[in-house]
């Protein structure tokens, strides 16, 4: 045994430092009165902390090679420095998922478990892997110090460890060796070109990058505030180095993103449309690029098997992305492909079990193809792992009108945090007051978004849900052809949004489908 003799942490004999503070370690256990302390950064060595990731969802133990890349501990004087940490750790999860036999956990499911106290094996339990890399950066200015180690999450023992002291400027040649020393210790034979896709680098510019991390670490918080915080690194990024083509699929998504907050589809659409293709110019075998041109496709040109095409394409460059399959499930379920649809979203689930968007896409299409109870199941699984996440809770609300039970409805979006009541929120709890019969409540939302109008763009299909729950359907129907002419990011849900089923049998609603791009059947 040894341990730190600044921290007092203790490690078994393969390691050599400290990785909260990089000291040397020092033989010999602490006294036996000491509490013991995590056998590593940010895990408990209490087994029943298992319970903080266990419980009906925890996976079996996998048999084959695979890890998770779990946050890197910022122990800088600087916070601020948090971003590089997980960005850091995040770029070798991504190089580590381009090998075919390692299984790689995603980014978001890992990442939930940052600052928890659990033990390897708890993690690996839920997680399905067998092992784990973690670690810490001291950062100072252009210094570095990174320490990593790679862990069996059967019995926690310690399979490799290393410290590197560096510059900023060789953060790239750390990431190389960083991930081939885990390939190297966990004996992964590389195939064909695997080597060369591990050591790419959308770009060698140590400064964008730091940028690119930041825009990142915004991007991953999903508020208006954060997507424009994003935008503005991920801009920066690429004025440094124009060849950045992550960077530039990061822009695209951001923009996209943008428009479900009501931004002005007049400023974002011609944007995300450019940094997409500029993408696709530098690197047309970048995953995260063609995903972005299959968004656009879907969301913006309503040409949706040019989407689906796009959405195939990345998920071969990158079969292991749970974010690739979880919109293309998303696109599947748009188009009432339900069955298509859920087996896609399985499969991120798998890939990626505890990020919120992939449980809660599962429900909404299963709200979608009107299994309304397992929907609503579904929505409450997410919200045990995820309490107050607004876009299920929204979903809910509408699953519970869909069964006939306003109540709920009502109560459920009435627990929708402030902060995330943005305009679409606030448009199903229009249509909700409306059914439950609480006009007043409902007209005060429409008075609140002509009110909005008037002093910047709200976007037509917000007041189309509201006057159908009124049963205006004029209106409805008015504000549908308004919402069409404005390419609203909205529109390609029509096929399946049930708040507007009293709207099917007019005709005006099946010319809106087809000029939404959709096929519709002669009657």
């Amino acid at each position: 045994m040894k341990r730190c003799p600044q921290c007092g942490r203790e490690y078994d004999l393969s390691m050599s430092f400290c990785l909260d503070d990089g000291a040397e370690l020092l033989y010999g256990a602490r006294s036996a009165d000491e509490t013991q302390t995590a056998i590593f950064g940010g895990f408990g060595a209490n087994e029943n902390a298992a319970a903080v990731v266990g419980g009906a969802a925890a996976g079996k133990m996998t048999t084959r090679n695979s890890i998770a890349v779990l946050p890197f501990a910022n122990i800088s004087a600087d916070e601020d420095n948090e971003y590089f940490c997980d960005g850091l750790a995040e770029e070798l999860l991504n190089a580590l998922s381009k090998i075919e036999d390692l299984k790689v956990a995603a980014r978001t499911s890992a990442f939930s478990l940052k600052g928890k106290d659990v033990t390897a094996r708890a993690v690996g339990e839920k997680l399905g892997v067998k092992n784990i890399l973690e670690g810490s950066v001291r950062k100072s200015g252009d210094r570095l110090r990174i320490t990593c180690q790679l862990i069996s999450a059967a019995d926690g023992y310690h399979l490799w460890s290393e410290r590197y002291d560096r510059e900023m400027k060789d953060i790239f040649d750390v990431q190389d060796e960083i991930a081939l020393a885990v390939v190297d210790a966990l004996k992964v034979k590389l195939l064909g070109d695997e080597r060369s896709a591990i050591l790419k680098r959308n770009t060698r510019s140590a400064e964008a990058y730091e940028f690119y991390l930041r825009g990142l670490s915004h991007f991953n918080r999903w508020t208006p505030l954060d997507f424009q915080k994003a935008i503005e690194n991920f801009e920066r990024a690429i004025a440094i180095d124009p060849a950045f083509a992550s960077a530039y699929a990061a822009l695209a998504d951001a923009y996209v993103e943008q428009l479900f907050f009501s931004f002005s589809a007049t400023d974002a659409k011609p944007k995300a449309r450019e940094f997409a293709s500029r993408a696709l110019e530098i690197d047309d075998a970048l995953a995260e690029a063609h995903n972005s041109q299959a968004l656009i496709k879907m969301y913006f040109d309503w040409d949706y098997a040019s989407a689906e095409a796009e959405f195939k394409r990345a998920i071969a460059l990158n079969p292991g992305s749970a974010s690739v399959h979880m919109w293309f499930g998303w696109y599947l379920g748009i188009m009432a492909r339900f069955d298509e649809a859920l087996k896609e979203l399985r499969l991120a689930r798998e890939l990626d079990p505890l990020a919120p968007p992939n449980i809660n896409a599962i429900g909404v299409v299963l709200h979608w193809a009107g299994q309304t109870d397992l929907a609503i199941e579904q929505f409450k699984d997410v919200l045990e792992l995820h309490p107050g996440y607004p876009i299920c809770l929204s979903f809910l609300a509408e699953a519970y009108a869909q069964k006939g039970d306003l109540e709920s409805a009502v109560e459920t979006i009435e627990k929708m945090p402030a902060a995330a009541m943005d305009p679409q929120a606030l448009a199903v709890a229009g249509y909700l007051y409306a059914l439950s019969g609480d006009r007043g409540k409902a007209e005060n939302i429409l008075n609140q978004f002509a009110e909005m109008s008037s002093q910047g763009y709200v976007p037509a299909l917000n007041f189309a849900q509201i006057y159908a729950g009124l049963g205006d359907h004029e209106r409805a129907l008015d504000s549908l052809k308004m919402a069409c002419e404005e390419r609203a990011i909205w529109i390609p849900f029509l096929k399946v949004d049930h708040k507007f089923q009293t709207l099917r049998s007019d005709p005006r609603f099946t010319d809106l489908l087809r000029k939404a791009g959709f096929e519709v059947k002669a009657a």
